[in-house]
């Protein structure tokens, strides 16, 4: 590949390429990612559309927690039961709300620290309908309690 086909002005992520200069000799050139430049803003589109098809399911009771945070994270389903040591046949039933609903708070525990998230995030979510959402800082804090997290909401400085 030539280096003037190769180029590409994409400051946050830069790479080293070997390529053929315009002298015909062959050597690096430092060069922003092609895959960053052109599809990174459709990989964000894409996934705000996904979690918001997600939180309509959940709002709807067509879907649990476990699915919509089993689904963001990419996980598997097979991976998901081996660690919460249950069958994937008994894991499909918690993705229906009528058995997440009859989980413990043992499990309940263990499937928020598998999704590393505090576990009222099992029970609740956050929207921000503001133009200026980039300000606010949501932070979720963990107290001695492990069952009890402080939300702070703040404006970034």
């Amino acid at each position: 590949m030539k280096e003037k086909d190769l180029y590409v002005e994409f400051e946050p992520q830069k790479s080293v390429y070997y390529v053929e200069k315009n002298d015909k000799s062959y050597g690096p050139i430092i060069s922003g990612s092609q895959l960053s430049a052109n599809y990174l803003d459709d990989f964000y589109f894409k996934r705000k559309k996904l979690e918001e098809s997600l939180r309509k399911q959940m709002i709807n009771n067509e879907i649990s927690p476990v699915f919509y945070y089993m689904t963001l994270l990419e996980m598997g389903p097979k991976d998901l039961a081996a660690r919460l040591g249950i069958s994937s046949r008994k894991l499909r039933r918690i993705f229906k709300l009528e058995y997440f609903n009859q989980l413990n708070v043992v499990k309940l525990q263990l499937l928020a620290d598998i999704f590393n998230i505090p576990i009222s995030n099992l029970f609740q979510s956050f929207e921000i309908n503001d133009e200026n959402s980039e300000k606010i800082m949501i932070e979720q804090l963990p107290t001695d309690n492990k069952y009890f997290h402080i939300t702070k909401i703040s404006q970034k400085q």
